[in-house]
């Protein structure tokens, strides 16, 4: 409670001091140790320090599983490649969110970012699935595309602004810091995963014009494979 905050910078800052003291003077008595102590800050600064090693390996790990799920799926590592494109954007800008905001990577960061590229990431696959689909039917990439930001991309904005909408009362009305900011956390990578849907997928089919798309075709069951 000496500290003006618990926050990640904080908690830092006051962790590097006491250990550069201890390297100063830790070895002026003889036979003394100095080691951290626990309480508030020592804990959570254990947590914080654990938490930013998990996502060293954990937010890749999501990113190669779902390159791999959507190329195997796919059949096409054109697939997996543009949908990993759209996680490495939102990620990206949420990072760059995070630090504007000086919201470090902690205990409490870490989960939400994990949980928004999985839910964000469908917004994209559900794009990317329809200009496929409308693909086979119409023939006509350009045609595809618009239809395709028609109809799916307005079923995305609606599911995005239904999800902001019951998140966004832990902002408002939660007295608890970490909801409020894990709730303004979920609601950027929400917007910044649907404007990846909305803008880059499409502009990304239209100028790459990848195969699985362009040359997709369905079979008399329907089912619809690339050559």
């Amino acid at each position: 409670f000496y500290y003006k905050d618990h926050q990640g910078e904080t908690i830092r800052r006051a962790i590097h001091t006491a250990k550069q003291w201890i390297a100063e003077n830790g070895d002026k008595v003889e036979g003394l140790t100095i080691h951290l102590a626990g309480g508030t800050i020592g804990v959570t600064a254990a947590m914080n320090e654990a938490a930013y090693e998990t996502n060293l390996w954990v937010l890749p790990l999501v990113f190669i599983l779902i390159f791999l799920f959507v190329t195997f799926f796919y059949s096409s590592i054109a697939a997996g490649s543009m949908m990993f494109m759209a996680m490495l954007f939102a990620t990206t800008l949420t990072y760059a969110y995070m630090g504007v905001t000086h919201m470090g990577i902690n205990i409490n960061t870490v989960p939400i970012i994990a949980v928004g590229v999985g839910v964000g990431i469908d917004y994209s696959i559900y794009m990317m699935d329809r200009i496929r689909s409308e693909m086979v039917a119409r023939g006509d990439l350009a045609v595809s595309v618009r239809q395709a930001i028609r109809t799916t991309g307005l079923a995305v904005s609606f599911t995005a602004i239904t999800l902001m909408a019951g998140i966004v009362m832990w902002v408002i009305l939660s007295d608890l810091r970490f909801q409020a900011d894990a709730a303004l956390l979920l609601i950027v990578m929400v917007v910044l995963n649907g404007a990846a849907a909305m803008l880059l997928v499409p502009s990304w089919v239209l100028v790459f014009k990848p195969k699985f798309i362009c040359d997709a075709y369905e079979d008399e069951d329907g089912v619809i494979h690339s050559h």
